[in-house]
């Protein structure tokens, strides 16, 4: 019976199938959401802020893998300065 036919025509089916659902996989995509955060990095309580948003982005993902978005932190300094904190807005809108 499978003389002439070296493949059976059901195992064939399923390996076509298991190849769809690996390229689905793998062509899952993402998709960026920026996030602006201006902090005073040379401070502690910047410098812990910092690394609270990012733990909390982590085990966010970590638990909700299957978002397909995800955030982008660009950071910026204030240095303690009011007018330095405004450019730094400003830098960060035209990202």
């Amino acid at each position: 019976m499978f003389k002439n036919n070296p493949i059976h025509p059901v195992c064939l089916r399923f390996l076509l199938l298991m190849f769809n659902v690996f390229l689905a996989v793998a062509q899952k995509k993402t998709t960026p959401v920026n996030v602006r955060v201006i902090l005073e990095l040379d401070t502690w309580f910047g410098k812990m802020g910092l690394s609270c948003i990012n733990m909390a982005l982590s085990d966010f993902y970590a638990v909700h893998a299957y978002f397909n978005t995800r955030m982008v932190l660009h950071t910026r300094d204030s240095r303690k300065e009011i007018v330095v904190a405004a450019g730094a807005a400003l830098d960060l809108i035209k990202i």
